[in-house]
C-alpha cells in the first residue's frame, strides 16, 4: 500500500499539506509534530509562515510561493522551522498536489547531509564499479579480439602447412617421375647415339659401293633420305636433351633438405622458369636483366623456388591475353633484389595492401586459394628477407624480393 492511501498524519516522513491561497496548514504528519514538539492542533489551521523563521518566511513568499502557484514543484530548498529548542534547518521538497494545495516534505539538514554523503559514497562506489566493469569489458573485448586473431593465425598456419604438405607431396611425386623418366631416357640416348653411328656407317658404305647405280640411288631419293635422316637424328637428340633438362630442373626444384645452403639466385630463377615453361610460354614473353656476378645468398633453394613460382604465377594470371614479364636482379645495401614486373591489369592501393593477407584473392570462387603471396611473404620473412608490392591499376605490378647477403660469400670459399 502506498503513502497516498494513508492520511498525511500517518505518513512515515516529516510532511504537511497547505492550501495555496493563504498558505494555511490543512494536514500534518505525526513525525513532523514530534520533530517540532508541537501537537497537531497547534499546527493545523495556522499559516505556514508562523512555522518559519522570519528569514525563511520571506524567502518562501518571494521565491517558492510564486512557483507553486504556477504549478511548478520546488526541490531541495533550505527552510528554517521554529521548534521548542529554537530554529532548525530543514531541506524541503514542495510538491503541488493540485491547483488548491501543495505538500511540503522535509528532512533535517543534518540527516540530509548524512544521506547526501552516503549517496556520494555510494555514487563513487558505483562509479568505481562501473569503471571496473568497463575495464573488464575492455579486457574481455581485447581477449576476444586476441582469440579471434589467434584463431585466424592458426587457420592461416594450418592452411599454409596443408599447402606446404601438398607442395612437398607434389615435389616427391615430381622427383619420382623425373627419376623414372631418366632411366628410359638414358636407354634412348645411348641407343640414339648407337643408331647415329650405324646410320653414318651405312651412308658411308652406300657412297663407297660402286655396284649401286645412280638410278637406284635416285629411285629411293637417297640424297633426301640422307639429309632427313640426319635431321631426324639431330631433332631426336635435341628432344632427349630437352627432356633431360626438364627432369634435372624438376629434381633441383623439388629438392629440399630443410636446411639452408649457398644459392645462386640466377640459377634458381632459370630452374623455376624451365619448370613453368609450359604454363608461361602460352601467354607471356620472359625478359631477363641479370646483374653480372650477383652475390650468393644463404637460404633453402626449394623455398626460393616456391616463392619465385608463386610470384610468377600471379604475374601470369594478371595478364589477360599476351604480355611481358621482366625479371631484373640487383645488389645494393647488403641485399640481393629480384624485381618481377608484369604489364597486366595491376591493383589499386587497397588490393595491393591486402594481397599478402591469407585467403585474400580477387579470382572467382574456386579458382584461387589466396595463399600464394601470403606463403611467399612468410617464406621471405623466415629467410630474413622481404617481399614488397608496388602496383597501379591498369599499369601492371612490380614485386620486389630482397634476400640478405651474408659477408664472405664467394663461390670459392663455399666450394660452389
Amino acid at each position: 500500500m502506498e503513502m497516498a492511501d494513508y492520511g498525511k498524519e500517518k505518513w512515515p516522513v516529516l510532511a504537511l499539506e497547505c492550501e495555496l491561497e493563504q498558505l494555511l496548514v490543512t494536514e500534518v504528519s505525526d513525525r513532523l509534530c514530534l520533530c517540532l514538539q508541537l501537537a497537531p492542533k497547534e499546527i493545523v489551521g495556522k499559516s505556514l509562515g508562523e512555522l518559519l523563521t522570519p528569514a525563511s518566511r520571506l524567502y518562501f513568499l518571494s521565491a517558492i510561493e510564486p512557483n507553486l502557484k504556477q504549478g511548478n514543484d520546488c526541490e531541495q530548498v533550505t527552510l528554517y522551522l521554529k521548534t521548542a529548542d529554537g530554529p532548525r534547518m530543514f531541506v524541503a521538497n514542495a510538491v503541488v498536489d493540485d491547483k488548491k494545495c501543495f505538500s511540503l516534505i522535509l528532512m533535517p539538514a543534518d540527516r540530509h547531509l548524512i544521506l547526501e554523503r552516503q549517496l556520494i559514497r555510494e555514487r563513487d562506489q558505483t562509479q568505481e564499479i562501473n569503471q571496473e566493469l568497463e575495464r573488464r569489458e575492455r579486457e574481455l573485448l581485447q581477449q576476444r579480439a586476441l582469440k579471434s586473431e589467434l584463431l585466424s593465425k592458426m587457420e592461416s598456419v594450418s592452411s599454409e602447412l596443408l599447402q606446404t604438405e601438398k607442395l612437398a607431396a607434389l615435389g616427391q611425386l615430381a622427383a619420382g617421375i623425373a627419376h623414372e623418366i631418366n632411366n628410359p631416357v638414358g636407354y634412348i640416348r645411348s641407343n640414339l647415339n648407337t643408331l647415329s653411328q650405324y646410320s653414318q656407317k651405312l651412308l658411308d658404305f652406300i657412297h663407297k659401293n660402286q655396284n649401286i647405280s645412280a638410278a637406284q640411288k635416285e629411285s629411293v631419293d637417297l640424297a633426301f633420305l640422307e639429309k632427313d635422316l640426319l635431321s631426324l637424328l639431330n631433332e631426336t637428340n635435341e628432344g632427349i636433351q630437352r627432356i633431360t633438362q626438364i627432369t634435372r630442373a624438376l629434381t633441383q626444384f623439388t629438392r629440399s633438405s630443410g636446411l639452408q645452403d649457398w644459392c645462386d639466385i640466377h640459377k634458381q630463377i632459370d630452374t623455376t622458369l624451365r619448370v613453368m615453361s609450359g604454363e608461361l610460354r602460352r601467354k607471356v614473353d620472359i625478359s631477363r636483366n641479370y646483374l653480372p656476378d650477383l652475390p650468393l645468398v644463404y637460404c633453402d633453394p626449394a623455398k626460393v623456388n616456391q616463392v619465385l613460382m608463386n610470384v610468377l604465377l600471379n604475374a601470369a594470371d594478371a595478364i589477360e591475353r599476351f604480355g611481358v614479364i621482366r625479371i631484373t636482379t640487383k645488389c645494393h645495401s647488403g641485399q640481393v633484389e629480384v624485381i618481377i614486373e608484369d604489364n597486366g591489369c595491376g591493383m589499386n592501393e587497397e588490393t595491393a595492401r591486402k594481397a599478402i593477407e591469407p585467403f585474400y584473392t580477387t579470382k572467382p570462387e574456386g579458382e584461387g586459394t589466396g595463399l600464394g603471396l601470403s606463403i611467399s611473404y612468410s617464406i621471405m620473412k623466415s629467410l630474413g628477407g622481404s617481399l614488397r608490392i608496388s602496383s597501379e591499376l591498369g599499369e601492371g605490378t612490380r614485386i620486389y624480393l630482397a634476400f640478405p647477403v651474408p659477408a664472405n660469400n664467394s663461390e670459392d670459399e663455399h666450394g660452389i
